[in-house]
């Protein structure tokens, strides 16, 4: 296995603080800034473009689906090349290589899995819990994951097998469960929220909260990349 942070020896199991510290030191790189900057230009315009649409008529709707597509591809390319700037990786940041085709894959099997859980709900339960529900089973369902998924943007040569990345669970999972229903969950479910209040009109509140939500939307996408690294390196000191 190829090692992008190899060390001498492995490290003793992380506290949970510790972890938090490993993950936010992962995505606080100088080297991130002009990355972050553009995903911060990104979401923010997205998202208002995409509040401000009405997709019921013909031209507003080929106008919401070439700004959702381009937002898509757009946070997919960030993701990697912040992934693999924050590991050190010896893939470059910015290629759109097999690595890059694979963790494609990856992001279609997460949002497939969110929709399959929030059709699976249905009326089952209150709408305004649905979302925090999907949310923290998603986030415990694709924990394991984590470390795999990462190592398949970063490693050279392609980490296409699972079984390399599933292991160590004792060092990292807890603590990337935990963090991720205490941080990732809430901050998710009041992007949404405030996403619903977008498209709603929100009113005189339309542009603070726009504002708002794009830099909402930057940490939310930091502290996963940040917890998904904090696994990754966990596993590959190992």
């Amino acid at each position: 296995m190829t090692d992008a942070r190899a060390v001498a020896a492995p490290p003793p199991r992380r506290s949970f603080l510790g972890f938090l510290a490993s993950a936010l030191a992962a995505v606080a790189d100088r080297a991130l800034i002009v990355p972050v900057l553009m995903l911060t230009l990104l979401l923010t315009v997205t998202n208002i473009v995409l509040a401000s649409a009405h997709p019921d008529t013909g031209s507003e709707l080929l106008l919401f689906e070439g700004v959702a597509l381009a937002r898509a591809a757009g946070l997919l390319l960030l993701f990697v090349a912040m992934l693999r700037i924050a590991n050190s990786s010896p893939r470059s940041p910015w290629r759109p290589d097999s690595s890059f085709a694979l963790y494609v894959l990856t992001f279609l099997f997460g949002l497939g899995l969110t929709l399959g859980l929030a059709r699976l709900l249905g009326d089952r339960v209150d709408p305004a819990a649905a979302g925090p529900i999907v949310g923290a089973a998603v986030s415990v369902l694709t924990a394991p994951l984590a470390a795999w998924f990462v190592a398949i943007a970063v490693e050279r040569p392609l980490a296409w097998r699972a079984g390399p990345w599933l292991r160590d669970f004792g060092r990292w999972l807890a603590p990337l469960v935990l963090w991720s229903l205490v941080l990732v969950v809430p901050l998710g479910h009041l992007h949404a929220t405030i996403d619903n209040l977008l498209v709603e009109g929100a009113g005189r509140w339309f542009w603070p909260l726009a504002l708002l939500d794009g830099p909402l939307s930057v940490l939310l996408a930091l502290l996963g990349l940040g917890l998904a690294s904090a696994a990754y390196t966990s596993v590959a000191r190992g």
